[in-house]
């Protein structure tokens, strides 16, 4: 019997006691579409955070600041003043310098450091020639912005660019994020020695998808960081000239956990502090992880009332075609194949109960999208709340099917085991 043959017999087999067989497979849709939507909640929600963290920083980059001690010490307790030390629960960050990106680069693990220069902006107006206060960044041509509209910044030009947060289009006087792309707003920067106020207008090539991490945050390329860092400075003594708030250490792209441990001791004796991008919001993914997880272990559940659903189902099934599988063995029919037609069944019932519930859960995920977008995630652009990948759908089938299988063993070993006399006479 070639299994072609094994498969057809298993099919017409399973229509035999429709309604035993549709319920059982109901079972397994409930779990399987519980896991789907569970996954895909997963899926997006983790995709719309690497969305986040690729405009602020790589997995192989790290923020170095000056080390500054706390209100607490290492055990937890908060400190004691020290009148010597002017130890306060307030301490501000020394900037950096020339020589401090001198020192980083020489740490091992350390390739690169690019300086963040601080700089300090007015105000900005638009269209309607409204005055706001705007924070504003500069970023690095190396990490992939998020944006609703527009394009990049290009971080080789000498014009004046702005990557725009989405808060500010209406604000400025614009009517959406695509009309805002390729108008010009002014930036009013002054003098931190003489006051003097100067206007420079930017063109805005781009809006960005609302960010969590970085709410309302502008992005500037480094033409117009530099210019405004100028116009900072104009007037201050030079000592007072060249300082950073903060510097952005490149490692190696396939840097490990415990090469990033290593690489934040040595910061911290050279007098920094590291602080990753997962740092910041690995906390957020472990939740998310770990409410989704829960979530499966229901689905998880229904599978398994399932499995006894398939049991029952295929045990009936061998005691109803006891004398049929007696004839089978009658004629030639070994054991083996037996063994392998009533698991073929069970697992067809997995593979129909977890390919509905995929179905289902995409066609509910689309729903829920669209319900999401239109009412609570309305303010959280580009952020797609269930997504659904071919690999997960996958590996979610194969596994139920794994599972169906496993639960048809018994029943199978029962059948292959008839003896096949016996089964003739059976009533």
């Amino acid at each position: 019997m070639k299994f072609s043959d094994i498969l057809k017999s298993a099919s017409s087999n399973l229509l035999r006691n429709k309604g035993r067989t549709i319920l059982t497979i109901v079972a397994i849709f409930i779990g399987a579409f519980t896991i789907s939507l569970t996954t895909g909640v997963n899926i997006g929600v983790n995709d719309y955070i690497d969305k986040q963290v690729g405009s602020v920083g790589g997995e192989n980059q790290i923020i170095i600041q000056p080390k500054v001690s706390g209100s607490f010490g290492e055990d937890g307790e908060p400190q004691k003043y020290d009148a010597e030390k002017k130890t306060s629960t307030m301490q501000q960050y020394e900037a950096l310098d020339s020589k401090d990106v001198e020192k980083v680069k020489k740490i091992k693990g350390i390739k690169n450091v690019v300086p963040m220069k601080s700089f300090t902006i007015d105000y900005v107006s638009g269209a309607n020639n409204e005055k706001y206060v705007f924070p504003a960044s500069e970023t690095m041509d190396t990490l992939n912005i998020d944006l609703e509209a527009g394009k990049e910044l290009n971080q080789k030009t000498s014009d004046f660019e702005v990557n725009l947060a989405p808060e500010y289009v209406k604000s400025l006087g614009f009517k959406s994020n695509k009309d805002a792309v390729g108008k010009v707003m002014k930036i009013a920067v002054s003098s931190s020695a003489t006051k003097e106020e100067k206007i420079i207008e930017a063109k805005i090539v781009g809006v960005r998808n609302t960010s969590l991490i970085q709410g309302g945050m502008s992005l500037v390329n480094n033409a117009l960081v530099d210019e405004i860092t100028k116009i900072n400075e104009d007037g201050l003594p030079k000592a007072m000239t060249g300082q950073y708030g903060a510097m952005i250490g490149e490692m190696k792209k396939d840097v490990t956990a415990d090469d990033i441990t290593k690489i934040k001791e040595r910061l911290d004796k050279a007098g920094y502090a590291g602080q990753t991008i997962e740092d910041q919001i690995g906390m957020i993914r472990n939740v998310i992880n770990a409410i989704t997880g829960v979530l499966t272990m229901f689905g998880a559940i229904a599978l398994l009332a399932a499995s006894f659903g398939i049991i029952n189902t295929l045990y009936m099934s061998v005691q109803e075609r006891t004398r049929e599988i007696g004839l089978m063995k009658a004629m030639g029919l070994g054991s083996g194949k037996v063994f392998t037609i009533f698991s073929v069944e069970a697992a067809l019932i997995g593979f129909l109960g977890s390919l509905l519930g995929i179905l289902g859960a995409v066609g509910v995920g689309g729903l829920i999208n669209q319900i999401a977008a239109d009412s609570f995630l309305k303010s959280l652009t580009g952020f797609t709340l269930i997504q659904f990948s071919p690999m997960s759908s996958g590996v979610i089938i194969l596994v139920i099917m794994g599972i169906a299988f496993l639960a048809g063993t018994l029943p199978a070993r029962r059948a292959a085991k008839l003896d096949p006399i016996e089964s003739l006479r059976y009533e």
